[in-house]
């Protein structure tokens, strides 16, 4: 939490802090009052508590154990995914990421367990007992690209279609529709092979939303993608799942599930750690908050005194002329930072709120 503008009412709420202890706060900050309704806050994800009832998932996976010989690949593993959801899968390369979703979506029948899917109609049909039907709800698209390298963009979308049994006037219609969704209409004519990798990507995509699944599962969409490709990949991910396709990405980058993805599942360790939200899941792991703070004159002293007679605190520290607070009640804290400085006319040069980031959660989880 730096200062910055516009939203003095949110922290407020969402901390529980007065709002003329906040501005106090920042005018000790040194900031002008025509800024003083502002201030940078580091983003926190809203807490989306869904309450998630068998009865109302489109994808029920329960109980699910796969091993390889007497290699045990996972085991009773159980998720609910509801419909318009994107859901992420996290787990270390090798932990068991595609093995699931190759179970989910039929290509390998698990050991115990089964997975069903809820049909249009409301009944709900067994992958195992109803393949057919449920592989016409699913769209995959796997780590290696299942089109054809040889064929050109058109080519394998028209080959697709009628694999599909899409008639040729739908299947013209459709093709159209796709190459600008996924926006490969001026590459249409290109030998697959010679697409850069975003672009073939996009293409194994396209050909895994020509049935118009119900489900769309994408295993490791990212890799092998830079920076700027990886972006414009997810920016096509949500508008699939904004077009009201249920989404399932697995995927090892931890810092791309937690920006994207509604709710996420951590898979390490042979099973199934946690399901939820981002913050959900840091909440679960890590109950403490990091306040950083930096006072015009940087002498901590007096504060350290009165941080040692504090209930709530779990560590505190100076480092680099900063102090560094841990605690599980940073609304109290922070309130207590306001009042305190301004009894003391203290100025505060920087103050920091932040949570540990997923990704560290997650490298707690799978070290155990």
């Amino acid at each position: 939490m730096v200062v910055k503008a516009a939203e003095t009412s949110n922290i407020a709420g969402a901390l529980r802090i007065k709002k003329q202890d906040l501005k106090q706060m920042l005018v000790l900050a040194g900031w002008p009052q025509s800024l003083i309704e502002e201030y940078i806050k580091r983003k926190q994800k809203k807490l989306h508590k869904l309450q998630i009832r068998p009865e109302s998932a489109l994808v029920l996976i329960d109980s699910v154990s796969k091993k390889f010989k007497d290699n045990v690949i996972f085991e009773d593993v159980s998720l609910q995914i509801v419909p318009g959801e994107l859901f992420g899968i996290i787990g270390l390369s090798g932990a068991g990421k595609t093995t699931l979703l190759n179970v989910i979506v039929g290509f390998s029948k698990p050991d115990k367990g089964k997975v069903s899917l809820k049909l249009p109609d409301g009944t709900t049909a067994s992958i195992e007992n109803d393949l057919n039907l449920v592989k016409s709800m699913f769209g995959f698209s796997a780590q290696t690209p299942s089109f054809y390298s040889k064929l050109t963009v058109k080519e394998n979308l028209e080959h697709f279609g009628a694999l599909y049994g899409i008639s040729e006037a739908k299947r013209i219609e459709k093709i159209k529709q796709l190459l600008d969704f996924v926006e490969l209409t001026k590459s249409k004519d290109t030998i697959a092979q010679n697409l850069s990798g975003g672009m073939q990507k996009r293409l194994d995509i396209a050909c895994a939303l020509l049935h118009e699944p119900k489900v769309l599962i994408l295993d490791e969409p990212t890799a092998d993608l830079d920076p700027l490709l990886r972006r414009q990949m997810w920016a096509l991910i949500q508008k699939i799942n904004k077009a009201g396709t249920t989404v399932i990405v697995a995927s090892h980058f931890v810092d791309e599930i937690e920006a994207y993805c509604q709710r996420i599942a951590v898979l390490g360790n042979k099973k199934i750690h946690h399901i939820g939200t981002a913050e959900q899941l840091v909440g679960a792991y890590s109950r403490n908050y990091e306040i950083e703070l930096e006072t015009i004159n940087q002498d901590y002293s007096v504060f350290r005194k009165s941080l040692s007679r504090l209930r709530g605190i779990t560590n505190y520290f100076e480092k680099d002329n900063k102090l560094y607070i841990y605690t599980a009640n940073p609304d109290k804290m922070l309130e207590w930072f306001a009042k305190y400085c301004g009894k003391k006319n203290e100025r505060i040069k920087k103050l920091n709120l932040s949570r540990p980031s997923l990704s560290e959660v997650f490298e707690l989880l799978v070290a155990k």
